[in-house]
């Protein structure tokens, strides 16, 4: 047992330090940043990750919780408290590649065949 705890607290080390940057909004979590890469049927999200990477961590981090998921990219989408300035284009689309790579979702846009807008 004795041999076993250098390997320990080197693996508790990198485990902290790699904490520690997840947890640095401005920097996208590696195990996030492997986990979009190899995420079956999309395109890394480079916009998301590099503009708003805090996004990208709590999106991974909630990838286990599809409800939880789902409320989240609700929230990032739609506007209930108003005055919100919104993502630019491409971290829009982002998200919403990334929403339907993680939730299986073609589309979560509604479009409102009365005024011709989409929300």
């Amino acid at each position: 047992m004795t041999d076993e705890k250098p390997a320990l607290n080197a693996a508790a080390d990198h485990y902290l330090r790699v904490l520690k940057s997840w947890q640095d909004p401005q920097t996208l979590n590696p195990a996030a940043d492997d986990y979009f890469r190899t995420l079956a049927g999309l395109k890394y999200p480079q916009a998301l990750a590099t503009a708003f990477p805090r996004i990208a961590n709590m999106l991974f981090e909630l990838k286990d919780d599809k409800l939880k998921l789902r409320d989240c990219f609700a929230s990032l989408i739609e506007d209930v408290r108003g005055g919100r300035q919104g993502f630019p284009f491409e971290v829009l689309m982002n998200i919403q590649d990334v929403r339907e790579a993680m939730l299986g979702d073609v589309n979560q846009f509604a479009i409102d065949d009365a005024t011709k807008w989409v929300s």
